[in-house]
């Protein structure tokens, strides 16, 4: 999170440790993922008291549990407006994407994303889910996934790499 965000996470965490914006608002989409539930947890832990999440609303209270200060239902039209009216001028200097889609999360939040934000988003972007008849579709680069307002740093977070192995010339004995 000090990377892509720039965070404080000291460890092993001093036992009077506050962070020091630990008021500023943190957004986090799609805090009901896997991802989503271990950064509110680490927000949580560190003291950071200002995270907003989304997630379908029958996670809401399971979130606020773990630490999210106000939930937000990602399938309602008017979650963009909601937010924003939510932090007033305080405005979104935080967000985590950690859906990563094209359309369902980068959108939205690009709509959110003002000057002087840092947006981390999970790679790969999702540019176009699977179909009956289509491949899904990827990208390595958020700058062009969403029109970004000037100003806004978004960048992409590999969560893990893979090893492409080649097995040419390796036999099997049987």
């Amino acid at each position: 999170m000090k990377t892509d965000l720039g965070l404080e996470t000291p460890w092993p965490k001093p036992d009077d440790y506050t962070p020091k914006f630990a008021d500023e608002v943190i957004l986090v989409w799609g805090g009901s993922s896997s991802v989503g539930q271990f950064v509110i947890q680490i927000l949580r832990y560190y003291g950071y008291k200002n995270v907003l999440v989304t997630a379908s609303r029958k996670h809401h209270e399971e979130l606020q549990m773990l630490g999210a200060k106000e939930t937000f239902d990602y399938n309602d039209p008017g979650v963009v407006d909601s937010i924003l009216k939510a932090t007033g001028d305080a405005g979104l200097p935080l967000i985590f994407d950690c859906i990563g889609s094209k359309d369902g999360s980068i959108a939205p939040i690009a709509k959110m994303a003002k000057s002087g934000s840092r947006v981390a988003v999970l790679l790969p972007v999702i540019v176009r889910d699977s179909s009956d008849t289509q491949d899904p579709e990827y990208s390595m680069d958020v700058s062009q996934a969403a029109k970004w307002a000037d100003g806004v740093d978004a960048r992409g977070v590999r969560t893990h790499y893979y090893h492409h192995v080649s097995i040419a010339g390796v036999r099997s004995h049987q």
